[in-house]
């Protein structure tokens, strides 16, 4: 998977970075009856069995489960004031309004 991030949101997760810790790009489904893909970022550590990725002198991480929820091979990460990151596909906008937290805090 090719993972972008654009000029806002790598400025935006360098003004808070956390350092020795990774990005974890998070998909997992959610709900009864309906389900639904709730994505997330989180600061995190490496599983042995993930994808991960430099992308302006970040780490980032994905694990293959959330690789198949995207169903896309190219996925940007942006930041927008109003909306907080958003992962975009070229197909669709997967979500927004994602806050970059720690993963258990």
């Amino acid at each position: 998977m090719q993972v972008t991030l654009t000029q806002e949101a790598a400025e935006q997760i360098k003004s808070v970075n956390q350092p020795g810790k990774i990005i974890r790009i998070n998909g997992e489904l959610v709900g009864g009856c309906g389900m639904n893909v709730e994505y997330a970022l989180w600061w995190d550590d490496a599983s042995p069995d993930d994808q991960a990725m430099e992308v302006d002198s970040l780490t980032l991480v994905i694990d293959r489960q959330t690789i198949e929820h995207i169903d896309s091979d190219k996925l940007t990460i942006d930041f927008r004031q109003q909306q907080g990151f958003r992962l975009v596909t070229p197909a669709q906008i997967l979500a927004y309004g994602i806050h970059l937290k720690n993963r258990w805090g």
